[in-house]
Parts: structure tokens; sequence; C-alpha cells
């Protein structure tokens, strides 16, 4: 029954073959399929049929018992340069190979929650707990304030960890000190191409459609040797330079308000000459004096306020040592050891009524440092994942970053509350007017605020990533050395991230509290969102490579609160291998290469590199800047020479700082428009593609300049009302996870919130609850998203989103800026 032979992959026949082939070895009609598939791979062995054929020839044999043969073949299938082909094959030859025998217990300790070593793992084994019940309803609004809960309220969902399929055994031989580890770059390039070509029509092993997820509970060390001690000092020092940078940048805003608020009320007070509109004298004056007073009451209160805030919005209450000893043995030992051996007070700790698995710190001194867990961390973490979490915590605590972190977090939240609470009210106060006159008005006032507080809220936030993306990888490092579970801490943030996006897909939105937390939290929301709904779909190790291989990633972290989520697991893997135990993902050795030698010229030559990269390309707009200063200092020198010569005509070049101010905005545009065709290519429909999300996270090379022109369907997701006007929260959810979408209008910002006015406009949040079709183009950064082109229901409701017009507005407005400043010359 063997196919007629043909050169051409590519031809009907060969995939006639393959399909009858497939089809015989689903109906468990081995012998054919295995006469079908072996004739096709003589034919078509490198092309994307021919690979589907070998692994349905790994089945087939496997099905068979001709092991011998199906591992040959895989072993051949895992040096595919295609990345899930080789996790495909990888994960298969962990199946067919037999188990090395159990070594002696003297040689590996093991933890009592190790299981043995029989090379399977339940698909269940450790994911689910007891059911654990802490009592307390989430509250859905507080009764005397009116203010609506941080998290609304939604039907309970399954509160206990999906299952996880096992990954290959890791790598053995490594034991070095794991510290400087982080530099590490890919050893190979791993080719994107063909990547349509992952099964997902083989029968034997696990597809996207078909995996199901298992923890491998690796274990823990016993009496673990001490790793690398932490700077700490440096750390401190980048602390507080973070947060002096903090204070600055909001005493600029605050004064900046100030003072266009005069202005726009002295215009109103010439306009109508109502002494209402007077400007106010006391905005005037220097704002430095009450920004001190305003972040010293903070610092000082921070427990307190926080205290009130999570109470107000929550429901916070009083953990009792009873309820988590019940839960955790060992978070409660650790608890009370390491802070004896600190020397500093145990913290209070306090229980959120939450689903959602999430802990943070925060307080101003130890003595006062509060610990919050929420009950679903309780209930979905295990009694030593718990543990690492609360080492975590205190590692915060004994590193004193816990304390301008809550500063910094009490100060992001005034913006953040106006932004929320705004957008609430305005509605409620809408419903109660009936002439539409005043209705538009107090829609007109309230988008302002709400929108200029939520601007504010995010630029509140940049001073202080750098030390939350730092602080992170500190605490990662004691909490392993305190427990001597980096595994367990691998679980842990690995669940956490699982039930983020569960939470999300439950509550149809991001919760206000998790937004307005993230700096706290363990896990970033943004990456959770992709990273926490693909891990149910496809291996860890397989959508974590770009975090652990792309060799730009750490510049696109800059915009981030955490670190990368595959770095901080490498990293608690290498720890593993310090002591010599299991890893629980195999990341130890991924993304190592040899480094280059550093030449005499190595400076030049690494520029000279990076100018010619994708990375100069993605940052033009803001390499542009800087590189405007060269052009600043040639026409200054042109200015020079000719005021030294009868030649006066350009001797005003000389010292004029006008030019300066001038060329950086037109840097900043001619970058801009450098990129806008990279950034923004033509979608064809013969050219979009509709990936799975393994199937995006899987390539480790991509950057957001790759921009794929991708359409994909699913239910949109997001907050509702005036409080997504600026698209701050859409998310599409898929079949194979969820992806954050990015929205807006032809005229930026302020086009998004003038088309809310528009009736006859089709808006994003109308479509919030809705099947969709977005088109658009996938960006893979730190976190994946994708630039709307057009959002369309299946109603025939059209949102078009305008971001490459608006980019070319952009453009030319700072280049008009720019010429404005240099023709106003001097000053």
């Amino acid at each position: 029954m063997a196919p007629p032979t043909n050169p051409n992959p590519a031809d009907s026949s060969a995939k006639q073959s393959l399909e009858a082939g497939l089809a015989a070895l689903k109906q468990q009609d081995y012998p054919t399929a295995i006469a079908l598939l072996e004739s096709l791979t003589q034919t078509a062995a490198n092309g994307p049929s021919g690979i589907r054929a070998q692994m349905g020839l790994v089945t087939a044999y496997k099905a068979t018992g001709n092991l011998k043969k199906a591992i040959t073949l895989c072993s051949s299938l895992a040096k595919s340069p295609n990345t899930q082909v080789k996790t495909w094959a990888d994960r298969a030859l962990t199946e067919l190979t037999p188990p090395p025998p159990p070594k002696p217990a003297t040689n590996k300790p093991k933890s009592a929650e190790t299981p043995p070593e029989t090379g399977f793992v339940a698909f269940d084994a450790g994911t689910k707990s007891p059911k654990k019940s802490i009592g307390g309803d989430r509250p859905t609004a507080d009764q005397k304030t009116g203010f609506l809960p941080f998290e609304p309220p939604a039907a309970p969902g399954n509160a206990k960890s999906p299952p996880i399929s096992p990954p290959p055994p890791p790598p053995t031989g490594q034991t070095s000190e794991p510290e400087n580890s982080t530099e590490t770059a890919p050893d190979t390039e791993i080719s994107g191409e063909n990547s349509s070509a992952f099964p997902t029509d083989i029968p034997g092993f696990a597809s996207p459609d078909t995996y199901q997820l298992t923890w491998r509970q690796a274990g823990r060390a016993k009496s673990p040797r001490p790793l690398k001690r932490l700077k700490l000092l440096d750390f401190r020092i980048q602390v507080l330079a973070s947060t002096i940078a903090l204070f600055f940048l909001a005493r600029f805003v605050l004064q900046f308000l100030l003072t266009n608020t005069n202005s726009l009320l002295v215009q109103l007070y010439i306009f109508s000459r109502l002494p209402i509109f007077a400007p106010i004298q006391l905005f005037y004056r220097d704002p430095t004096p009450f920004v001190q007073m305003v972040f010293g009451l903070l610092l000082a209160s921070s427990p307190w306020l926080i205290d009130a805030l999570l109470k107000l919005f929550c429901g916070i209450e009083t953990l009792r040592g009873s309820v988590l000893s019940k839960h955790s043995k060992e978070a409660s030992r650790v608890l009370r050891s390491y802070c004896t051996k600190q020397n500093i007070a145990v913290p209070m700790l306090k229980l959120l009524p939450l689903n959602v698995p999430v802990a943070f710190s925060y307080g101003g001194l130890p003595r006062f440092a509060r610990i919050a867990v929420s009950r679903g961390l309780l209930e979905q973490l295990t009694d030593d994942e718990i543990a690492t979490i609360f080492a975590r915590e205190l590692a915060h605590i004994s590193h004193w970053d816990f304390a301008p972190m809550s500063l910094a977090l009490l100060v992001i939240q005034i913006p953040y509350l106006i932004y929320w609470q705004v957008a609430h009210w305005q509605e409620r106060l809408c419903d109660l007017m009936t002439i539409e006159f005043f209705r538009s008005a107090v829609k007109f006032v309230a988008a302002a605020i709400s929108a200029t507080s939520y601007g504010i809220y995010k630029l509140l936030r940049w001073p202080m990533l750098w030390v939350s993306r730092r602080r992170v990888h500190f605490s990662d490092h004691t909490a392993a050395e305190i427990t001597g579970n980096p595994n367990g801490l691998t679980r842990a943030l690995a669940k956490i991230a699982i039930g983020i996006a569960d939470n999300i897909e439950q509550q149809k939105q991001t919760s206000f509290f998790l937004e307005s937390f993230d700096l706290l939290l363990p896990v970033g929301v943004g990456q959770a969102v992709t990273l926490g709904s693909a891990a149910l779909h496809a291996p860890l190790e397989q959508i974590l490579l770009w975090d652990v291989s792309n060799q730009e990633r750490n510049w696109l972290t800059i915009n981030s609160a955490h670190p990368l989520l595959g770095e901080r697991f490498k990293l608690l893997a290498l720890y593993a291998q310090f002591w010599k135990l299991e890893t629980e993902l195999d990341l130890a050795n991924a993304g190592v290469q040899e480094q280059p030698r550093k030449g005499k010229f190595s400076l030049f030559k690494s520029i000279l590199e990076f100018k010619d990269s994708k990375l100069f390309l993605q940052g033009a707009p803001f390499f542009g800047i800087p590189m405007s200063l060269g052009i600043v200092a040639l026409l200054w020198l042109i200015g020079g020479i000719f005021s030294r010569t009868s030649i006066w005509l350009l001797d005003w070049l000389w010292g004029d700082r006008s030019i300066i101010w001038g060329c950086l905005p037109i840097g900043f545009s001619l970058g801009t428009f450098i990129r806008i065709n990279y950034f923004f290519p033509d979608i064809t429909p013969r050219e979009t593609a509709s990936p799975s999300l393994p199937e995006i996270l899987s390539n480790p090379e991509t950057l957001p300049l790759d921009a794929q022109p991708v359409r994909l369907e699913g239910q949109l997701l997001g907050r509702s009302g005036m409080g997504n006007w600026l698209g701050q929260d859409l998310i599409l959810q898929t079949e194979t996870g969820l992806v954050r979408l990015h929205y807006v209008s032809r005229f930026g910002y302020i086009g998004c919130l003038w088309q809310f006015f528009l009736k006859e406009a089709t808006r994003p949040s109308d479509l919030i609850g809705k099947s969709v079709v977005a088109t658009g183009w996938l960006r893979r950064g730190a976190t994946v998203a994708i630039d709307l082109e057009t959002l369309r229901s299946q109603e025939g409701r059209v949102s078009d989103s305008g971001h490459p017009i608006w980019s070319a507005v952009l453009a030319f407005a700072a280049a008009i800026w720019g010429a404005y400043i240099i023709i106003q010359g001097r000053r």
C-alpha cells in the first residue's frame, strides 16, 4: 500500500500519503501507517510533511514495541532547528528512554515529598492539595463609602493548580556557582521557519490541544551550602538614588500641574471676567517643602495607610498563626527561625480574601512590617511552596527594600485612585442627570481628569522599575538559601502566574488590585497574562525559551516592574544544580554560548554591531535624540569656524542653545520616520497568520520590530466604561491563552477621549464580552501584545485603531516643534 514516490514534498501525492498514514495511525492500523509514513520519509525527509511523517512513525514504533527505531528517529528529530519539533522530540525521548537505576539515598538528598525516580510522573501528582477553607467571603462594596472593591466579585472557579506534563530530565554535571549566569546568550540559532509544522494531529504524545501539565516535584537540599553573598550595599545605594529620582519627578509633575492650572484659570478669567476663575496664588509657590512633607508622612505611616487602603477595598483581616500553621507548618517555622536569626520582629500577617494567589510585604520599618497573603495562595500552593513565598517576603524586609517600595506604592496610588474613582463616579452622576448638556460637561471633565491621572500613575512608576526588577532577583536568591528549596519556589511562582491568568479569565478583566499593586507582587501581571495562560497548553521550557535565549531581552524589560520569568526560573535551576539537585524545569543550560573574547577594539566593534542590529532600529525614535546632539556639535563647529573668519552669515550657530533644544524633537522625528515602515508592514490576507499562543512564544529570536501581521479570534475581555477609554485593559481570550491588545486613535490619546463623545463611533470597550476578530501586528518582547489595526465583532461592528497614522502625526508634530524652537533663537 505504499504511495507512489514523488521527489517533490509539496506535491499533492505526498500530502495524500501523509494524511492517509496519519489516518491509519489514529485508527491504530500500525502496519499500514508504518508503510505509508516510511515511504514518505524517504522522499520528503526534510520538508514539513516529512517531519510530521517521522513524528507519526515514532508513535507507530512505540505502539508496536519497536523502541529502538523510535528512539533513533526521535534522537534525529531532537537535532531539528525548529524549536517546537525539538521540544516535542525531547518530551518523546523522555517517555521512550528507560529510567536509570535508582541511586543510593546517601548520594543524593531527597525530600519527603519527592516521588520515586520511576521515569514517569503521575499527571496530577503534587498539583492538588486538600481543600482548604479560611473563611470570609469576598466583599462586594463598602456600604458606608460606596467605594468599589479592588477585585469585583466573580463566580468561584477551580482553586486547584492545573496539571502539568513532566518536562524532560535535566542535563547533568553543572555544579559551579551560578551567580554570574545572567549574562549568558544562546548557543545556537533556532530558526523560526516552518513553525506551523508543529504536530497537532500526532497521537501518542502531548500536543498543544491535548497537553496536560504535571509538576516533576523535584527535591530540595537538606543541608544547602551557602550561595554567593549579595552586594547589598550597592543595591541600597541604588534604591536610595531611585527614591530621590521619584521625589524630583513627583515634584516636577506637581509643579507642572499647578502652573498649567493657573495658566488655564488666567485664560478663563480674561475670557469671562468672572472672579471665580481668578488664578490661585498658592499655586505659584515652590512645591518642594510640600512634597517633602508628603513623602515623609507617607513613609512614616505607610503600614497603617496601606492597611486602611486594603481594608477599604479588599476587606483585609489579620492572619492568625494557627491558620497559617494549618496550611503550612514550614512557613511558620521559617518566620520564627529567620526573624530570630536576623534579630528582627516577626512581621504582622494579613489575609486578603481574594481567590487570586498573591503575596507582598509592606511597611516603613522592620518593626512595623506586614506580610499580606491571599486566600487563593494558601489554597492553591502546597506546604513547602507557601514557605518559599514567605521566605521571599522576609528577604524584602531584611534587605530593607520593602520600605521605599511601600513609599512608591503610596505615591502612585494617589493618581491611580483618582483615575479609578472618577471613572466610576461619573457614571453614577451622569445617570442622575437628565439634561444632555450637563451630562456631556461632566463626561468631558471626568475624562480629562481620569486620563491625566492614569498617565501620571504610569509616569511615576518609572524611577522604581529598575529597583523593582533587581530586588526580585535578590529575594529569590535569599528565599532559595533560607529554605534550600529552589524547586519549590519555581513551582510556587509558576502557580502564581497561572492563578493570575485564571483570575483574569474568571473576572473577565484585570482587577484594579492587580494593576495598582503590581510593583509589590511576586510575578508581574503583564507577564502572567500570557505566560500563565499558555502554561496550560505547552511545556514551560518551550514558552520560556525567549526569556533565556533572546540576546536583546535585557533592553526590552526597561518598562517592566519584574524581571523575565524565564530568567528567574533559570537562576533557580542553577541553584538546584549547585546543590546537586534535580531541577524542576530544564532551563539551567538553556541559552548558553561561549562568550567572545574581548579584543582591543571590542567597544568600537560593539558600537558598530549595535548600529546594524534590530535593536537599534527598534529604538530608533529614542536613539535619534542623542544622535541629534552630534548634529548640534557639527553646527556649533561650523558656527565657530565662521565666527573666526570674515564670513559672518553663519556665525550665529556658535553657542546657540536653541539648536540643542530644537534638534532633540527633530531627532525623535527622524528616528520615528526611519522605523515606521518596518514597524507597521502592510497587512494582506495572504500574509496574515493565525498562530497559537505556544507558537508565538516559542520563537526565541523575535523582537517587537519583527511585526507579524496576525488575525486572531476570541472573546474580548477588559474593563467597561471610562476606566478603559484609553484601552488600558484590552485582552483577547483565545483557545490557547490570553493576549493583550494595544489600541490608539489616529490622533493619539486625545483622539481616544474625543471619539467617545461621538455616538456613531465604535469603541473597543463597546465590544467587551463579545466574540471578536483582532487584526494587527504581533509584538514579542518582555510581554506579548498585538498592536490593533481593526477589531471586528460577529455582528459586524468595527473599531479601527490608528497606530501607524498616529506615529506619523507624532513625528510630524515633533519636527515642526523642533523647527519652531530653532527659529525662535536665543532667549
